[in-house]
């Protein structure tokens, strides 16, 4: 069947400029620097030129061009949720982020911190679907998401300031610095955001510090990165059906409000033998959130939380090249070792929290060990083998309760693989295929359910780590004006971590499956004038399982849209003006809690359109984006009540735009 749809989305849609020159570097396949042909599966890279021309304004805006990838607003925050491959309210828990190779996804159920990595801080973003899960471990059966920030330049002394000024009382204050010598280099930039949203109650004062400091010599260097970022934000929650309609800018949660503060570090050091390279990276990050969600039912349900989380991380690993059988190899073998400490307090106002009604402590402790190998079978086949042994350590108790229930230990050891070909028909052609098993273990969040012991009170259930068996082929080809992608992938799911409507608890299912066509590409139409888009068939379904008395075999996974396309133009329309737009396409999809699938109708398809005009002259750099050009309507998530009789949804901003004005100093 998905050929047929891959051959009418070839028709329909030419897709993304997603490839780079054949030397581009990409990091998040072997964890060492390498040409981008090396890998046998095709990497989509994101270049600082794309993303300078984009008329996204965010990098979630920006992540969601390209095809099997999709955003969604479930909390009102700046911090959304990206979706790869079609795993719905769970995109968040397959969909593994790194930032410069280190993990950001948490031990909690939250969005990354998105809004801490501003799009003037980015070199590039690597993307590689389905993949990761042997070189970084749980999470990645979506694919991951490698942020790669802009390092100090040799030779260069530069400082950029911008100014900018938009919709809903938008001020936006960005700063970067750069300092490097032959050996030695430091950069370091920062970003302050401050506006009122579209929203009622959507108030957002947010910063963050990104910094460099970097030496290299002729066989060894020596990195540290960090980074700081703070955030307030006040939350307008959902919009009953009827409200989106005649109020969409309301808030019926006026006292509702969140609160972050984070801070990151990691020292890198690589050194370069005669017959092998090593890196090692010892990292750190920390971050604290708040909250009030206020009771505005008069029965004082009120709810303050008070949540802090921290990890060290130690990674090291060797890239060893070697000749074996006449044929060239590349062998990488390294060792993953983390801990996890989080706490949660929960009470229904802050001055209680000295007698908490949550204290919820856990530990989590990650140790494991991988291989991968890179074989030139000849001149234009290339062949990976890998393969991850993990062992994770969970202890977690609410101190508030003292029932045995509100305790658990468990230890589990998940595993990891991969098998890949790449063959190049000809300079123009290649044909790749992919097969692999990866896996996800639970956040403390879904093992933990502060009303769900016999008593109403808390109590702690650990879950079977969720495992896929991962199968994909695809295709790159090259012609004279542009490139295209495709590729046709299937995910078979054992014990999927989710959260079940109708049984009202975060669960291991029974089998279920993700299935999909994705094409991308890109066609220089005229000199300046390139045009790119791409196109995602997705189908996400319960394989089997009877729960709560219904059976959902053959049921459609909730907030997955079947059909996307994203269609975009660059016009160079002078040598120094650069005018961009694009159009982004959303098709249905089931609302969340809609696991039986009988909800009367699914949740809106929407049609959206983005502008961007970029003029630089002189040291000026003058731009002006335009979002959500013909207003529409429209929200990216919605939840079906518990009567099933209607929903509620997060409204998505209308018409908006932002100008800003950039000064280098070189």
């Amino acid at each position: 069947m998905y050929s047929k749809t891959a051959i009418t989305a070839i028709a329909l849609a030419l897709a993304a400029p997603v490839f780079a020159s054949d030397e581009a570097v990409v990091v998040v396949g072997t964890r060492f620097p390498e040409k981008r042909l090396e890998h046998p599966v095709g990497v989509t890279l994101i270049t600082r030129e794309q993303i300078v021309n984009s008329t996204a304004r965010t990098l979630p805006e920006l992540l969601s061009r390209y095809a099997g990838i999709n955003m969604r607003n479930n909390t009102g925050s700046p911090d959304v949720a990206i979706d790869m491959r079609g795993f719905g309210v769970s995109g968040d828990q397959n969909t593994l982020v790194l930032l410069d190779g280190q993990r950001l996804n948490d031990i909690e159920l939250v969005s990354v911190r998105w809004s801490a990595i501003p799009l003037e801080a980015i070199e590039r973003v690597e993307i590689q679907r389905g993949g990761g899960a042997v070189l970084y471990g749980g999470g990645a059966t979506g694919g991951t998401i490698n942020i790669v920030t802009r390092s100090p330049i040799a030779g260069a002394k530069s400082a950029v300031l911008t100014l900018a000024r938009g919709s809903y009382n938008a001020d936006e204050l960005n700063a970067a610095f750069n300092l490097a010598g032959t050996y030695t280099g430091f950069s370091l930039s920062a970003n302050q955001r401050n506006t009122d949203n579209y929203r009622t109650n959507n108030r957002l004062e947010q910063g963050s510090l990104l910094g460099d400091l970097r030496w290299t010599g002729n066989r060894a260097g020596l990195v540290f990165k960090f980074g700081l970022d703070n955030q307030s934000l006040r939350l307008p929650g959902a919009r009953t059906a009827a409200q989106f309609e005649t109020d969409p800018r309301g808030s019926a949660t006026p006292g509702d409000y969140s609160a972050r503060d984070g801070k990151q570090a990691t020292l890198s050091g690589r050194y370069a033998f005669d017959s092998a390279d090593l890196a090692v990276d010892l990292s750190y990050r920390d971050t604290r959130r708040t909250g009030f969600f206020d009771d505005y039912s008069g029965f004082g349900f009120s709810t303050f939380t008070d949540t802090s989380a921290n990890v060290w991380a130690l990674t090291p690993r060797v890239k060893i090249p070697y000749r074996l059988l006449g044929r060239d190899n590349v062998l990488i073998v390294g060792m993953d070792a983390d801990i996890w400490d989080y706490r949660a307090l929960r009470a229904a106002r802050f001055e209680q929290l000295g007698a908490p009604q949550v204290s919820l402590e856990a530990t989590q402790k990650d140790r494991a060990y991988y291989v991968q190998n890179h074989t030139a079978l000849g001149a234009a086949t290339k062949l990976t083998m890998g393969a991850r042994l993990q062992r994770v350590e969970i202890s977690a108790n609410d101190r508030a309760n003292p029932a045995g229930y509100a305790s658990a230990t468990q230890t589990r050891d998940p595993r990891a693989w991969e098998l890949a070909l790449r063959h190049n028909i000809s300079a123009a052609l290649a044909l790749y295929g992919k097969l692999g098993a990866s896996f996800r273990v639970a956040t403390v969040d879904e093992i933990y359910n502060q009303f769900g012991g016999p008593v109403f009170d808390s109590i702690l259930t650990p879950l079977e780590p969720q495992t896929s068996r991962d199968h994909e082929i695809g295709l790159e080809h090259r012609f004279a004006r542009g490139r295209l992608r495709a590729s046709l992938y299937r995910m078979d799911l054992q014990n999927e971590i989710h959260f079940n409507a109708l049984t009202f608890a975060n669960m291991n299912l029974s089998p279920t499956r993700r299935e999909g066509a994705e094409i991308e590409g890109s066609w220089n139409l005229a000199t300046g004038v390139d045009l790119f888009g791409s196109y995602t068939h997705a189908k996400a379904i319960f394989r089997e399982g009877v729960y709560g008395g219904v059976d959902l075999s053959g049921k459609n996974v909730p907030l997955v849209p079947r059909n996307s396309a994203k269609l975009g133009l660059t016009w160079k329309a002078a040598e120094k003006t650069t005018l961009s737009g694009a159009l982004g396409y959303v098709g249905k999809q089931y609302f969340d809690n809609d696991q039986a699938n009988t909800y009367p109708g699914q949740m809106a398809s929407f049609l959206t359109a983005d502008a961007k005009l970029r003029h630089v002259a002189g040291p000026w750099t003058l731009t002006l984006a335009m979002n959500n050009l013909t207003d529409k309507k429209y929200y990216t998530y919605a939840i079906r009540n518990g009567a099933g009789t209607s929903f509620n949804a997060y409204p998505m901003a209308g018409r908006n735009f932002m100008l800003a004005a950039a000064y280098r100093w070189q």
